[in-house]
């Protein structure tokens, strides 16, 4: 199975909220499987730190929770897979971002999703989810622990090619 996860609930693993104990168990459990592949978009490492370093400014999190969070999340980051951001999934975001009026970084994390064939999209965005679904991908919410299926299946594109 490839998983791939979203800034949005992957955050939740590390920074203590609604959806922290079901995506902590989630990615423990599945993790153990070598057939298992987590993925993630290169954005997600700059939202993660930048979620970090807010929640540390926001007195979210201690000096030392942000500290272990930072450190815990580098030693997952190198067991994810990163889908290569070429022209095509950029261009392929852009048109996502119109369709769907999702933020840039979503689109980005979208089609890569979609670039990788991803059997399931681990998100906890709404707008983000409801792209992702009538993009043809099966969806999980660890807030409300749905697991969606697709609502229709649109044609991927082959985004591996360099234009």
């Amino acid at each position: 199975m490839i998983y791939f996860i979203d800034t949005s609930a992957w955050i939740k693993f590390f920074i203590m909220e609604d959806g922290t104990q079901e995506i902590q168990d989630f990615i423990l459990k599945e993790s153990q499987s070598e057939s298992n592949i987590f993925a993630a978009s290169a954005v997600t490492y700059a939202e993660m730190h930048a979620t970090f370093k807010r929640s540390l400014n926001g007195n979210r999190l201690t000096e030392e929770q942000y500290n272990e969070a930072v450190s815990a999340f580098s030693d997952q980051w190198e067991n994810v897979d990163i889908p290569v951001v070429n022209n095509l999934v950029i261009e392929e975001s852009g048109k996502l971002a119109q369709k769907y009026a999702i933020k840039g970084c979503d689109a980005i994390q979208l089609a890569s999703a979609l670039k990788i064939h991803a059997d399931l999209f681990i998100n906890s965005d709404n707008d983000l989810q409801d792209a992702a679904k009538d993009s043809g991908l099966k969806v999980w919410n660890p807030v409300d622990g749905k697991f969606e299926e697709a609502k229709s299946y649109s044609e991927r594109k082959d985004l591996d090619k360099e234009v």
